[in-house]
């Protein structure tokens, strides 16, 4: 777990108190007699749209009160800080951000029933059973191999019976068809599946196996291995123990459980797991590398009905997989915990903390590490399902292909639909059948270094749908390089955000709806807490609001310049014009604190206020609302 330092502390306590004070909010709205109270949505009037099953109430919090985003970026930024080596618990909490609020260690040990069995019941022992790691030298392995047993050896357990009775509606194979070659057919039936499915038991029972695997990766290095890679095959899976060498780990079948003790070590498998729905890795050092190239399958720390965990705790790792792979969990919960060492990771799809349905962690907590995907990564989430991506420090590189066009947007058939780095995503269908599911919740998270991000469309703390996509940077000098739906941004009935807590960082957008800028009823929110900054942004950016959107932009403090293309920026809004909507609020809120600032813009200035022109000619719509401040 990492410690913060006192300088830390402080640094958080200072973010915290300028994450409450919205003063300079109030004063660029008093301009037109509202505060920032009134910057909402009116769920009464939302509520005659319809199309939100599923709706998380993580979602509704935000999308009440856009300025309560601040607040929980400070709070996650600091659970993340904490917990960012601690599975159970960031597992605990995303399923909790998806209203599967259940925390199994909250009063006692989760695991007592398998750790203290009653005294007339001998601990139960596979190992034993088995007759191998017999030697002395091998009782730690033998103890947390035998209580990961335990857990998956119970026939009464949440987790194993709760996807016993999903394999009983639908094949992991449909499903699989389902999600990545994007088949509708199935639609109705995955609804119901959804409806019925039993995700708080699945969390719990995933819970009780995240622990028992954290327990053992957290007494690795105490642990002594055999010379030669040694195989139990149980009833529930295979068990492989490896050496402190390089092994080679190259199956057909993915394992129940790898324990490998160092060295330079390849695994290479896909598919699903045979007996038992687990896949377990935890490697304890080594430049290793995990490949999973089977398009027909999920790849390693991907989960479809199951569970796959990979933790690696020391060495410079190389990942490569296709789709659902790197901690994703598609009804199921997948997790890839990696410590140290500058790694690499490389997929398509469902990867890099993407959950649907599901839970999907990755966190690394060092080195300086490049993540590459195409769609739907690096901190995704879709409806019912929770993706979360954490970087404790280093100077990484995120990167959501956008140089060849492979999956070209709706928007700009020169530009890829990443769906990634912070992103929440839902199904619409308001216009075909009307079987609309609000999306999940999406947030990448890089605590500190000096990063950069690049993607095409909807991307960087964007949302979509009923979601919440977020992207947290705690500091660094940073570079983020997007398209359109970007940077703080969304369309239809969500809400995007991205704070940046420090240092000199450089915002370059290239065609629409970015940089803080919310499109019907979706507020976009992007919150820059200090440093020299530089902005390249284009229309409907910086504080835009359009079609009854919020578009929030806070710059806190420094010297930052503005190059900007006219249009819908720097705090204005576009008034739509059709039934209710004539009366419904539109926002643009551009604010900018301390510090000498450089604009494009004639109209904005330093130590100035001003109001955005009104789309009406007459200037009279009091819905219409677009205010900026420099102070």
């Amino acid at each position: 777990m990492k410690c913060l330092s006192v300088l830390a502390l402080v640094w958080f306590m200072v973010a915290t108190a300028a994450a409450d004070d919205f003063s300079l909010c109030d004063s660029a709205l008093a301009q037109l007699g509202l505060t920032c109270d009134e910057v909402r949505f009116d769920q009464d009037e939302m509520a005659n749209w319809g199309g939100d099953l599923w709706r998380t109430h993580y979602f509704t919090m935000f999308h009440k009160n856009p300025f309560k985003l601040p607040k929980y970026g400070q709070l996650n930024l600091r659970r993340f800080s904490d917990d960012v080596t601690n599975i159970t618990r960031l597992l605990s909490w995303a399923g909790a951000r998806v209203d599967y609020t259940v925390y199994r260690g909250l009063i006692g040990d989760q695991l007592e029933k398998y750790t203290s069995p009653p005294d007339s019941i001998p601990r139960p022992s596979i190992t034993g059973r088995k007759k191998v790691l017999q030697d002395e030298k091998f009782s730690l392995l033998r103890h947390n191999i035998d209580l990961l047993y335990s857990v998956v050896e119970d026939t009464t357990h949440f987790f194993v019976n709760t996807v016993d009775d999903l394999k009983e509606k639908i094949s992991r194979q449909e499903l699989f068809e389902y999600f990545v070659q994007e088949s509708e057919e199935k639609d109705e039936l995955i609804e119901e599946l959804a409806s019925d499915f039993d995700f708080s038991r699945l969390y719990a029972g995933a819970q009780d196996i995240a622990e028992a695997i954290k327990r053992m990766a957290d007494s690795l290095e105490f642990a002594s291995f055999p010379k030669n890679k040694t195989e139990m095959i149980t009833d529930r899976g295979l068990i492989v123990v490896g050496t402190s060498g390089r092994d080679d780990y190259d199956y057909s079948i993915p394992p129940l459980l790898i324990i490998d003790g160092g060295g330079d070590d390849i695994y290479r498998f896909s598919g699903y797991p045979e007996k038992y729905p687990l896949s377990a890795i935890i490697d304890l050092s080594g430049n290793d590398k995990y490949v999973s190239t089977d398009t027909t399958e999920p790849g390693i720390g991907g989960a479809l009905m199951g569970m796959s965990v990979v933790v690696d705790k020391a060495g410079d790792d190389y990942y490569e997989g296709t789709t659902i792979a790197q901690g994703c969990g598609i009804f199921g919960v997948g997790i890839l915990l990696d410590y140290t060492g500058n790694d690499t990771y490389v997929a398509e799809s469902y990867a890099q903390g993407c959950g649907a349905f599901g839970v999907g962690i990755m966190a690394d907590s060092s080195g300086n590490d490049s993540l590459y995907c195409v769609i739907l990564s690096q901190g995704f989430g879709y409806s019912k399902g929770c993706g979360l991506l954490i970087d404790y420090e280093g100077d990484d590189k995120y990167v959501a292909e956008d140089d060849s066009v492979i999956n070209p947007s709706s928007q700009s058939k020169e530009h890829n639909s990443s769906l990634a780095q912070g992103v929440g995503f839902g199904k619409r269908a308001d216009y075909i059948d009307g079987h609309s599911w609000a999306g999940g919740v999406g947030i990448l998270c890089d605590i500190k270094g000096d990063d950069y991000y690049s993607a095409g469309l909807f991307a960087q703390g964007c949302a979509y749908w009923f979601a919440v996509g977020m992207l947290l940077d705690g500091g660094g000098n940073d570079s983020y390089n997007g398209i359109w739906y970007v940077q703080g941004s969304g369309a239809h009935f969500a809400v995007g955000y991205l704070d940046d807590f420090g240092g000199n960082d450089t915002y370059n957008a290239a065609m629409n709806m970015a940089i803080g800028a919310g499109h019907d009823f979706t507020t976009g929110y992007l919150n820059e807490r200090g440093g020299d900054d530089t902005y390249v942004a284009p229309n409907l950016s910086l504080g835009g609001g359009n079609a009854n959107g919020i578009g929030i932009f806070h710059d806190h403090s420094g010297d930052d310049t503005y190059t900007t293309q006219g249009g819908t920026t720097l705090g204005r809004a576009n008034v739509s014009e059709k039934g209710a909507r004539e009366y419904l609020h539109v926002f643009g809120i551009f604010l900018d604190g301390d510090g000498e600032d450089a604009y494009s813009e004639e109209y904005a200035k330093n130590h100035t206020r001003w109001i955005g022109p009104k789309t009406d000619p007459e200037g009279k719509n009091p819905y219409e609302v677009g205010v900026g401040i420099d102070r």
